[in-house]
């Protein structure tokens, strides 16, 4: 019985399949970058989540402590300067996102 002495390469291996080593390569890269892409929006998206019930919150907390009478308009939670702070911290955030996204699914050069 004679003996085939075949060499094997990744890239025979990987040709059989029909895609090259490469291509197998650049499709998990671009997978992988899907998939962080993805999990940093549901991140973005369960932290303003949190964000907005805490806010709810206070706003019902002042609410309910206006009508008992246990505070006075003035002495509000929640006044102009939180809602501005986070307006600010919003915009900051979506910048940072689009920011981090954009760099990771679109790399610059290499120098």
């Amino acid at each position: 019985m004679p003996v085939d002495a075949t060499i094997v390469s990744l890239d025979t291996v990987a040709a059989r399949v029909g895609l090259s080593f490469h291509e197998r390569i650049a499709l998990r890269t671009q997978y992988l970058r899907e998939w962080v892409a993805g999990g940093i929006m549901v991140l973005f998206i369960l932290a303003n989540a949190l964000m907005l019930y805490a806010v709810y919150r206070l706003v019902w907390l002042d609410q309910s402590n206006l009508e008992a009478h246990l505070i006075t308009p003035a002495d509000r939670i929640i006044s102009n300067q939180v809602i501005m702070a986070l307006l600010g911290a919003t915009a900051v955030q979506v910048g940072a996102i689009a920011a981090i996204i954009a760099r990771y699914l679109f790399p610059g050069r290499q120098p």
